[in-house]
């Protein structure tokens, strides 16, 4: 009795300790940061990287922008980052940055309606505005991103801890007797995955020839329906948003592919109890094995759609270079945050009759919210954006992607790394309430 009292307090330590750490990092007064600016053409191609110290921009300091340039180039965006070079403050459209030089010294600039173009033989100075100086010194004070981040990996830390406490206190109660401890959980669920796969794969399989066994068309609905729904985003959206991106069209559908898995994914895995009930009610199947199952049907079909990416990449030469491979990691926590987010809503569906209209209501707003169809950090307004990108793993895994695939660009590694740990976590608590209360689901259904 007396080490359940000590487990329960500390859990509520952990809790009010994580409370507290969020808020230090909220109000903590940090002093001015570094700042990087770059200036890239039309699909983030980099033109120049400049490191400004906070000193400087403290001081004014900072109204000059040096670009080694040697001929011509059509500048499209400037933009600012923080303490990560890879995590973006703030973006200034060509219309801004033109509205902004007040000369240029080595070289010429023109607006020409498409972007600014800089000509130089050998390097330039560009002189900005006083404008651009209260930019810089706003960008300079806010912390917003690093508190974000430092607060969710915070935030991770104190979930593991108090994993590490549950796992203890559960080698104390009979519940590791019915292998509900961390240890014996992974060690079964690993072993039926390996047991389980080959049906996984079967299944997986069967579902596919299934969907298109009456069909005219077959296998070409799946590269049919995502790029319709690609033509309704670029007419709808594009005049109004199209700007966001070069190549708009394969902009959005390089997003759409990754968002139709994610929700196809988590609709299903509300009503996979009790879609299923005829084998579940019979015989004893892992209910991860057909999430799983679902999840590599979708995918096949991601992988069939992505034919069509394929040729508008070559069709609108998009430039592939060696940062093509951070999207592995991004589908990689498609996939991790999708299966988390799944076990866990197949849990509360079983319980929750109306969860599912709950869940689509809510998967209709996140698609709002994501960037599906447009850039989240140029297109929305700060603080707001920040706040999407940081608290959005939709928003992260799509940025993540497209970065690497359409602009060659490195990724936001604080952002996926927070997010790739999130997801893990997701995907023990969801394993671990599955196994808690597997056996009560047949008797609801």
């Amino acid at each position: 009795m007396k080490y359940k009292l000590l487990y329960r307090a500390l859990k509520l330590v952990i809790v009010l300790l994580c409370a507290a750490g969020v808020v230090a990092l909220a109000v903590y007064p940090f002093k001015n940061r570094d700042l990087t600016v770059t200036l890239v053409e039309r699909g983030d191609k980099l033109i120049s990287r400049e490191d400004v110290p906070a000193s400087r921009i403290v001081a004014g300091d900072c109204r000059t922008l040096t670009v080694p340039l040697k001929g011509t180039v059509l500048v499209s965006r400037l933009k600012i980052y923080g303490l990560s070079k890879t995590l973006l403050s703030k973006s200034l459209d060509a219309g801004s940055l033109a509205r902004m030089i007040q000369g240029a010294e080595g070289g010429g600039w023109t607006w020409t309606g498409a972007g600014v173009e800089l000509s130089a033989e050998n390097g330039m100075t560009l002189f900005l505005s006083e404008e651009y100086s209260q930019i810089m010194r706003e960008q300079s004070r806010t912390f917003l991103q690093e508190r974000l981040i430092g607060a969710g990996y915070f935030i991770c830390l104190m979930a593991i801890l108090f994993i590490i406490v549950n796992v203890l206190e559960e080698k104390l109660s009979d519940t590791v007797k019915n292998n509900h401890s961390f240890l014996a959980e992974m060690r079964k669920f690993f072993t039926q995955l390996k047991k389980y796969k080959d049906y996984i794969i079967y299944s997986a399989r069967a579902d596919l020839n299934a969907e298109v066994a009456n069909s005219y068309l077959n296998r070409l609905w799946w590269l049919l329906e995502p790029f319709f729904s690609m033509l309704v985003y670029v007419v709808v959206f594009g005049r109004l948003l199209g700007g966001t991106a070069q190549n708009y069209a394969t902009f959005v559908f390089s997003a759409l592919l990754m968002w139709r898995f994610f929700s196809a994914t988590v609709s299903y895995s509300v009503k996979l109890v009790r879609n299923n009930a005829g084998i579940l009610t019979k015989v004893y199947v892992p209910k991860f094995v057909i999430l799983l199952s679902d999840m590599i049907l979708n995918l096949l079909k991601l992988l069939f759609s992505m034919i069509v990416l394929v040729v508008m990449l070559a069709i609108f030469r998009v430039h592939i270079g060696l940062n093509i491979l951070w999207v592995i990691p991004a589908y990689a926590l498609m996939i991790f945050f999708s299966f988390g987010m799944g076990m866990i809503l197949l849990h509360y569906g079983v319980y929750v009759d109306d969860l599912s209209y709950a869940v689509g209501i809510l998967l209709t707003m996140l698609n709002f919210l994501s960037g599906t169809f447009y850039d989240v950090m140029t297109t929305i307004a700060a603080p707001l954006n920040t706040l999407l990108m940081v608290f959005n793993p939709v928003a992260v895994f799509t940025d993540v992607m497209r970065s690497a695939l359409l602009s060659n660009a490195a990724v936001d590694l604080p952002l996926l790394g927070l997010w790739t740990i999130a997801s893990l976590l997701l995907c023990y608590i969801g394993v671990h309430i599955v196994y808690a209360n597997e056996n009560s689901y047949v008797k609801l259904v």
